[in-house]
């Protein structure tokens, strides 16, 4: 990973390329291809898409988010049918701790093509106990992820000490520390002082809660010394 924070968009198939110059303007590192998302899942469609992305010359991370995890409801054999499509143009697959039948599959692929596995966790409602947190760090780590991301819901300034002081006791490893909703906001900026290594923003319309929109956050980055 780069030493500086790296900025990412999550996108869906709606007017991609306006959104892709718009990022680029605003120097956002990577986007986040949101295939769960997008009208149409045809093979071909979604590489074509992902092919466009890589035209920009922007950094990828691909997901097919599942429904549990704030995606849709596609089957298994099919989410590993557009994993193994994408691959090729991805930089990262992103695959949930959650989706037991294949993300250790998804973890394999990446690897043998020689790109980079992101295991994910998210909770909307809240922030586990630490031990659970715990067990979540050192499970996707089991697996094999270059890249372990959780995203929780904070309901409190608790959830978000005890966020950051986890974060910063598994920073050997490479992290992505979400805190989402209002109360959360701080987190995408100030996890990266704990060892996160990666932020999510928007343009127009925020994939999550609490996602700070691009301009604002590449601000809030250089005023505290992020970016240059």
């Amino acid at each position: 990973m780069e030493n500086y924070p790296l900025v990412v968009l999550p996108i869906d198939d709606k007017d991609i390329e306006k959104t892709l110059a718009i990022a680029i303007d605003k120097k956002i590192d990577m986007v986040e291809l949101r295939i769960d998302q997008f009208s149409n899942l045809d093979i071909g469609y979604v590489v074509e898409k992902a092919k466009l992305v890589k035209k920009y010359e922007m950094g990828m991370i691909a997901t097919v988010r599942s429904k549990s995890e704030g995606g849709s409801d596609i089957p298994d054999e099919i989410r590993m049918k557009i994993f193994e499509a994408v691959v090729e143009y991805a930089d990262i697959l992103d695959v949930e701790l959650t989706s037991k039948s294949i993300n250790k599959k998804v973890v394999e692929l990446a690897k043998d093509e020689g790109k980079l596995s992101l295991v994910s966790y998210h909770d909307f409602e809240k922030t586990p106990e630490n031990e659970e947190i715990q067990e979540i760090i050192d499970a996707s780590a089991q697996l094999g992820a270059d890249i372990i991301k959780y995203a929780f819901k904070i309901n409190s300034i608790e959830d978000i000490r005890r966020l950051m002081c986890i974060t910063a006791k598994n920073s050997h490893r490479k992290l992505v520390a979400i805190g989402m909703g209002e109360l959360g906001k701080i987190t995408r900026v100030a996890g990266f002082f704990f060892g996160s290594v990666l932020t999510y923003t928007y343009i127009g319309r925020a994939f999550a809660p609490g996602q700070i929109e691009a301009g604002k956050l590449i601000e809030e980055l250089k005023f505290y010394g992020l970016r240059s």
